[in-house]
């Protein structure tokens, strides 16, 4: 059988296929380059620190460095052509460095180090990439909505409890709430970091203390693991525990969720005719009714979100489990991480795009409120109570249960009972502007 193209049309999964062109910042900061990239990247910061911890910092020049800044494409299938003989992905990353150092300084290459100390540290770094590209683009999807939010600040409509019609509320109050919850996650997110260690075979540092007992072991590793930007950890086995792992996957995985809720309730107004979408005249809705024009955005969003959501899900439950001081399952595991990282970012890519797109259909709302007055039957059945009426409830209940009352009817029967056109207005209103202002003031807060 003849290979495959690299066209994108043969790709196994639609992240690298479909979606490519939406994706390539999460596909570097997964992909197996990315990885044997910032495993050269953590062997050359503690080679340098190594040097100088042991006396030989006059050993290491900063040129070295570039074995790490200047790879590319070549390096990279050098480093591949290597693996294929050795059968060893990081032992293939050690030759490769070792073959452009000088002599002398080639046996100090990984010295003391493990796979694990190095795989643990390079896919913490991956993990920290892509949890910044997911914030660019929530950030991305925030701004949009508290957009549309604040535009429709007093825009009423009929609240819905259960499906049925209730108390009114506004559009814009409606989605600050959910630009508040997604900016709270946003918050949460941003002030994550993940663990990383360097602690030898058993995470103990027996290798390194063995051979250099006067270096300050502690101190040297939390060094390097802090330049690279991850926090460091002395308590670990061979294998680092997933802990942080699954605690910044768990927290994807709750923004996957409100994704799936926003996606959902969005699509619902859209059924329910209160939202509308741009229209784009070259675009096709369906393939036999040329009117529509589907909420295909927002579907596309709540899949990958679900895709995400149980994938992440996995994840975090895997990285929780260890086998005595090591074991190789979580290897393969870990990469497959991007695939969920891809899946989440382009469900908030096009959320967002989706949110540019949404309409609002002023008409159906005024319909709406027009002809659904009996949610009023919540104010009237108070204001009699309060006048003494302990039945009032019941009263109001026998008059307008699973019925449809106009607006103005329901104003009418409370004008004749005496409620004042004030009292109605102040209920209609309720407290909806103030709370979607102070939504979207804490938003501002918090995504600064």
């Amino acid at each position: 059988m003849k290979p495959l193209s690299s066209d994108t049309l043969f790709n196994l999964s639609p992240l690298d296929g479909r979606y490519a062109s939406d994706l390539q910042e999460v596909q570097d900061a997964f992909s197996e380059s990315r990885l044997i990239r910032e495993r050269i990247h953590v062997e050359m910061v503690y080679l340098k620190a190594f040097l100088k911890a042991t006396g030989r910092e006059d050993w290491w020049k900063e040129s070295y460095m570039s074995i790490y800044t200047d790879i590319d494409t070549e390096d990279l299938k050098t480093v591949k052509e290597i693996e294929s003989r050795t059968k060893h992905d990081v032992a293939a990353v050690i030759e490769f460095i070792k073959g452009q150092l000088p002599e002398k300084v080639r046996p100090y290459v990984h010295f003391g180090l493990t796979s694990e100390d190095v795989n643990n540290l390079s896919h913490g770094l991956m993990i920290v990439a892509a949890r910044d590209i997911l914030l660019k683009h929530l950030k991305g999807l925030i701004r949009e909505l508290s957009g549309l939010a604040s535009d429709n600040r007093d825009r009423r409509m009929i609240g819905r409890t259960h499906g049925e019609v209730a108390t009114p509320t506004t559009m814009g109050k409606e989605l600050a709430l959910y630009s508040l919850r997604f900016a709270k996650m946003y918050s949460e997110l941003k002030d994550m970091n993940i663990q990383g260690k360097i602690l030898g075979a058993t995470g103990n540092l027996n290798a390194f203390v063995g051979t250099y007992p006067d270096v300050d072991w502690f101190e040297l590793t939390r060094e390097v693991v802090e330049e690279l930007g991850l926090e460091h950890t002395l308590f670990s086995l061979q294998i680092m525990p997933g802990d942080t792992y699954a605690i910044l996957l768990d927290s994807v995985k709750r923004l996957s969720g409100l994704l799936i809720d926003y996606d959902q309730n969005i699509w619902t107004y859209f059924m329910l005719a209160y939202l509308f979408q741009k229209a784009d005249a070259s675009s096709i809705g369906s393939s036999t009714m040329p009117h529509k024009i589907n909420p295909i955005k927002f579907e596309n969003s709540e899949g990958n979100a679900q895709l995400a959501e149980s994938l992440l899900t996995f994840f975090s439950q895997k990285f929780m489990k260890t086998r005595l001081q090591r074991d190789l399952t979580d290897s393969t595991v870990k990469r497959n991480i991007g695939t969920a990282f891809g899946h989440i970012v382009l469900a908030v890519i096009y959320a967002q795009r989706g949110t540019g797109d949404i309409l609002i259909n002023d008409a159906k709302m005024d319909e709406e409120l027009a002809n659904n007055g009996q949610f009023f039957s919540e104010l009237v059945q108070l204001v009699e109570r309060d006048r003494g009426a302990s039945d009032g409830y019941d009263h109001l209940k026998k008059q307008t249960r699973g019925k449809r009352m106009s607006y103005a009817e329901m104003v009418k029967m409370m004008t004749e009972a005496g409620i004042e056109a004030e009292t109605i207005e102040t209920y209609v209103k309720g407290l909806t502007g103030e709370i979607c202002d102070k939504a979207l003031a804490e938003v501002k807060k918090l995504i600064s």
